[in-house]
C-alpha cells in the first residue's frame, strides 16, 4: 500500500470527510448519518482530536479513515472505516497500526473502541490486533411509556449542575461510565440536548434527553445524586414520565449503556428492552 498518503483530519474538507463517512458506514451494523453541525457537534462532545484522526488517500481517492478522541494519556476509537472496494487487501490494519504508532509519540497509553457483537469479522479484527473485550454496552428502547406514579418537581438544569452531579457520583459510587457519559462528555454537549433537574422525596437528580423527528425521544443520562440512599429505578421511572409529559414521545431509547452502569439495571427494572449490544474493548498501547 506504498501508493497510499495520510493526511490529518484537519486538512481535510469536512464536508467530503462527512460524506466518505456516510457511504462507508451505510452497509455497517450501526450505520452513520452525519451532516457537517452534527459532527462538529460530535466531535466536540466526545473530544474527537482533528489532528489525531487520519484519511488514506490513493491520489485524491479517499480509502478509509481512523477518528481518534484523546483525553489525557487515552484514547478512543470514535469511529473507522474502509470503502467497499478495499475492504479485505490490509487497509484496515494499515490505518489501524498508522494510528497505533502516531498515538505512542503523543504519550497515549491506552486506547478504546465499541464494536457491534453481532459483527463478527469486526471483532475478530480488533481481536487479532490486540484489543481485549472489557465489557457489554447495551441499547435500550421503551415502547409506549407510560405516567409514574411517583411525585417529583422538576427544574431546568445546566451543563454545570450536570456535572457536578456526574463527577460526584463517579467519585462516591464509583459509577462505571463508558466514554459517552463521562462527566466530561457531559459538560461538552453544552446547548446541544434538554436538562433537567428532578426531585423526589429526599433525592435529587438529572435528566438528559432529546427528541427525534419522528416523535421518539432518547434519554442521554439520567442519575441521582450520590448519597447514603440512591434510588436508581425512580430517577428513570420520572424521567420517562417528564419526556412523556414534554413530548409525547411513542418510544424512548438510551444508547449504549454500559451492563456494570447502575443506569443499567435500573433500566431493565423501568422495561425497557434491548435492541443492540456492542463490546467496549481496550489495547494497552
Amino acid at each position: 500500500m506504498s501508493e497510499t498518503k495520510v493526511v490529518t483530519l484537519a486538512e481535510y474538507p469536512l464536508i467530503d470527510f462527512v460524506e466518505l463517512v456516510n457511504r462507508i458506514f451505510a452497509d455497517y451494523v450501526v450505520p452513520i448519518n452525519w451532516n457537517v453541525l452534527s459532527f462538529k457537534m460530535d466531535a466536540r462532545e466526545n473530544s474527537i482530536s482533528f489532528a489525531d484522526s487520519f484519511i488514506f488517500l490513493r491520489g485524491s481517492e479517499p480509502l478509509g479513515f481512523l477518528l481518534t478522541a484523546v483525553r489525557g494519556n487515552k484514547a478512543r476509537i470514535d469511529a473507522m472505516g474502509v470503502v467497499a472496494n478495499e475492504r479485505g487487501k490490509g487497509l484496515a490494519e494499515q490505518i489501524l497500526k498508522h494510528a497505533f504508532r502516531h498515538l505512542k509519540t503523543k504519550n497515549i497509553d491506552s486506547i478504546f473502541l465499541e464494536v457491534a457483537s453481532s459483527d463478527e469479522r469486526a471483532v475478530r479484527f480488533y481481536d487479532k490486533n490486540g484489543f481485549r473485550k472489557v465489557r457489554n454496552l447495551n441499547t435500550f428502547i421503551l415502547n409506549n411509556p407510560q405516567p409514574s406514579t411517583i411525585k417529583y418537581s422538576s427544574f431546568t438544569a445546566d451543563n454545570r449542575l450536570v456535572y457536578s452531579i456526574s463527577i460526584s457520583n463517579e467519585i462516591n459510587i464509583p459509577r462505571k461510565v463508558n466514554w459517552q457519559r463521562e462527566p466530561v462528555t457531559l459538560l461538552l454537549s453544552d446547548g446541544r440536548y434538554n436538562l433537567v433537574r428532578l426531585h423526589f422525596k429526599n433525592v435529587e437528580g438529572y435528566l438528559v434527553w432529546g427528541k427525534n423527528e419522528d416523535n421518539s425521544a432518547y434519554i442521554v443520562d439520567c442519575a441521582p445524586k450520590s448519597s447514603e440512599d440512591l434510588d436508581w429505578s425512580s430517577i428513570v421511572n420520572i424521567s420517562v414520565d417528564y419526556i412523556l409529559q414534554n413530548a409525547n414521545a411513542h418510544l424512548i431509547s438510551v444508547v449504549s449503556v454500559a451492563e456494570d452502569d447502575k443506569l443499567h439495571q435500573a433500566l431493565l427494572e423501568n422495561k425497557f428492552n434491548i435492541v443492540l449490544t456492542q463490546y467496549e474493548m481496550f489495547r494497552k498501547l
